[in-house]
């Protein structure tokens, strides 16, 4: 069995007495050290090792009353302190609990068995206490690190009764500002317009129990006016004896830097690095969101051109690699000035660029067509040696169609316009034969 360590802190040698009388006889391992003031308990903690307990009497030679519990917790800091005393007074007995004792003893009233338990209890007290605040304090570090912001939210109030530096730093407060409890409307007013009803129903699906959490990333307006993108996580702490939601808690994050670092690899992974242009994945996507309304809607136009560099090879032959991607850089330039907002041009590979034009019937899209050829054609390109290049392109046309079984449909129609614009010259614009009749379109077996 462990021995305990304790220090009786009493000027009173017959109450000491009995406390020793009282271990003696609990048939429990102990050592007690005896000292009969607070400035002798200092000396004692400076020789030896920290006891187990501290056994207190209230009224010393140096200190009295409160002032003793406040005096010898700064002393021993964690080590749990028991007070003995003459006072049977509920009231002074819960402030020395407040001032840091861990349990308090009434003289009159002492035994062995009521002494060691106390003891027993103020070691374990202690003990789960110092427990408590190192897990807080790596909770803490953990959160300030983390840089998460903690709210407390209690519903049927629709109040914040607590909200962190952190949670009010992200959107620009200071707890100095803030006085709690805070309105929650007054904060989800802050929601961007887009993303309220998102938040609504994650909500609504942990109050109605579908879901064991709150989850969303929705963006908040800083005060300074910018959109701040925040992942909230929280969960249901209590509810009412009926089984009413009562109680929220959870954490916020800022997650912008994450989400603007996604937007950009995603924007890189849609994007020819060359261009700037969309690759090829992303001019499909946009070609299968046409394909989709074109089926949805028959009547609708959507055109569709397949174009590239007349004799690429031979620029690139001439001028090298770095030469070529100069001009591949302003070809894509020169096209897209010539388009709407709503077109979308991409680059397919190599030379081989393509445009989507929606709302465009056969007319419109050959006006387009040949304003891109003349751009082109126009278009005189500076290499780094000072080398002027000019060059043409060659178009190919065709009109999405309903009954295409595939969105690629278009553009292998496009294509087979472009393959005949090539053979017959290269410089002009070549219609599919899906054209309508009536429209004034060269058809390819015209071309």
């Amino acid at each position: 069995m462990q021995t305990l360590t304790m220090v009786l802190v009493e000027d009173d040698p017959g109450d000491a007495g009995l406390i020793r009388y009282a271990l003696k006889y609990s048939g429990t391992g102990h050592a007690l050290s005896w000292v009969t003031s607070l400035s002798a308990l200092a000396e004692h903690l400076e020789a030896s090792d920290a006891p187990d307990v501290v056994l207190l009497d209230l009224n010393l030679p140096d200190s009295t009353g409160m002032a003793t519990v406040e005096g010898c917790k700064s002393l021993v800091g964690d080590i749990p302190i028991v007070v003995l005393t003459g006072h049977d007074d509920m009231a002074f007995s819960l402030q020395t609990l407040e001032a840091g004792a861990q349990d308090y003893l009434i003289k009159g009233n002492l035994d062995a068995d009521s002494l060691l338990r106390s003891v027993r209890y103020a070691i374990s007290r202690a003990r789960l206490e110092q427990r408590l605040r190192l897990s807080e304090a790596r909770m803490a570090a953990a959160i300030e690190g983390a840089n998460l912001g903690l709210w407390d939210w209690l519903l049927p109030e629709r109040q914040f009764v607590s909200l962190n530096e952190q949670w009010l730093a992200m959107l620009g407060f200071s707890a100095d500002e803030i006085t709690l409890p805070q309105p929650v409307d007054a904060w989800l007013e802050r929601l961007h317009s887009d993303d309220r009803s998102h938040f609504n129903a994650a909500l609504a699906a942990h109050l109605e129990q579908r879901v064991p959490n709150i989850q969303c990333e929705v963006r908040m307006r800083h005060r300074k006016g910018h959109w701040v993108w925040v992942m909230v996580s929280g969960h249901m702490a209590s509810r009412t004896p009926d089984g009413s939601p009562q109680r929220l808690v959870g954490v916020q994050q800022d997650i912008s830097e994450r989400r603007a670092m996604a937007e950009r690899l995603e924007a890189q992974a849609m994007t020819d690095a060359l261009t700037g242009l969309p690759n090829r994945r992303h001019f499909m996507q946009a070609m299968d969101y046409q394909y989709g309304r074109i089926r949805r809607h028959p009547e609708l136009s959507v055109c569709v051109l397949m174009l590239d560099i007349d004799h690429f090879k031979r620029v690139n032959d001439t001028y090298g690699h770095a030469g070529g991607d100069v001009v591949l850089s302003a070809f894509a330039e020169a096209i897209t000035g010539q388009l709407r907002e709503t077109d979308i041009a991409g680059r397919l590979g190599g030379e081989e660029f393509a445009v989507v034009l929606p709302e465009t019937d056969a007319v419109g899209g050959r006006r387009v067509a040949e304003k891109l050829r003349q751009a082109v054609e126009a278009m005189r390109v500076t290499l780094e040696d000072g080398t002027v290049v000019q060059i043409t392109t060659s178009l190919g046309l065709t009109l999405m169609q309903a009954d295409d079984t595939r969105p690629d449909g278009a553009l292998a129609r496009a294509d087979g316009a472009l393959y005949r614009a090539k053979r017959e010259g290269r410089n002009q614009v070549v219609a599919c034969p899906n054209i309508p009749e009536g429209q004034p379109m060269r058809p390819m077996g015209d071309a």
